[in-house]
């Protein structure tokens, strides 16, 4: 009992002291977090290399998307051990506020939506067959049974809930909002009225300090040092 005891104590302090380092290569070796951390490198290049006021839209999108993964959170949270990796973690909060309004807004623009699902590997082949199956939908032409299959198995993916409220923002790739007229009445028969062109506004995020920041980290360690004599105490 005392050696299990002991066991689950450094667990909980492995746990309370992952390193970025440790917390980057558990991203890396998922496909879907992988992917997310690749974009967010290349597309908050700029903010990682300079201290700065502003967020790029772009690299927002690559933030929320890394963050709707467990990997990725834990790669926020996570404890550096170089200068190097403070730096750019201080850096990277002029970004917190806006990722932190898109993350409990649960109406977000389709784009963002797409990048939280393809973020999640189950999510993300989900769509990859929505977009195979569902070409006729999206022409205007005809929704087969496969392309309607493939819709409802989309929807029951949790990473997918934003794809259902998101809005059409005009920048996408495709023509969301006749996608959208497309859906509704060649598939579930139906003439929805014209969506909004924008998400709502939010207003601004006052952030609050980090569990396990600062003092919480000092208690942390504590606690473990604590539990970890109690432990060395029972054997």
């Amino acid at each position: 009992m005392a050696t299990t005891a002991l066991l689950v104590t450094l667990g909980s302090c492995y746990q309370l002291q992952l390193s970025c380092e440790e917390a980057r290569l558990k991203c890396a070796y998922r496909s879907g977090c992988g992917k997310a951390l690749h974009e967010y490198m290349a597309r908050c290049s700029t903010v990682l290399r300079d201290s700065g006021n502003s967020c790029p839209e772009s690299c927002q999108h690559a933030l929320i998307a890394l963050t709707s993964t467990d990997e990725g959170k834990d790669l926020m949270k996570c404890e550096c051990t170089d200068e190097l990796c403070r730096e750019t973690k201080e850096r990277v909060e002029v970004c917190r506020p806006h990722v932190t309004r898109a993350t409990r807004n649960e109406t977000v623009s389709c784009r963002v939506a797409e990048w939280i699902c393809e973020a999640d590997g189950v999510c993300s082949t989900a769509l990859g067959y929505y977009h195979h199956l569902c070409r006729s939908m999206f022409q205007g032409r005809k929704c087969s049974n496969r392309c309607k299959n493939s819709i409802n198995i989309l929807r029951r993916q949790e990473k997918a809930a934003k794809l259902t409220t998101c809005v059409c923002d005009g920048r996408e790739e495709y023509n969301c909002v006749e996608i959208r007229r497309n859906m509704a009445r060649l598939c579930y028969h139906q003439e929805p009225p014209d969506p909004p062109s924008r998400p709502p506004e939010e207003p601004e995020v006052t952030e609050q300090p980090e569990p396990g920041g600062g003092a919480g980290r000092e208690q942390g360690s504590l606690l473990c040092a604590l539990l970890l004599l109690l432990a060395l105490l029972a054997t």
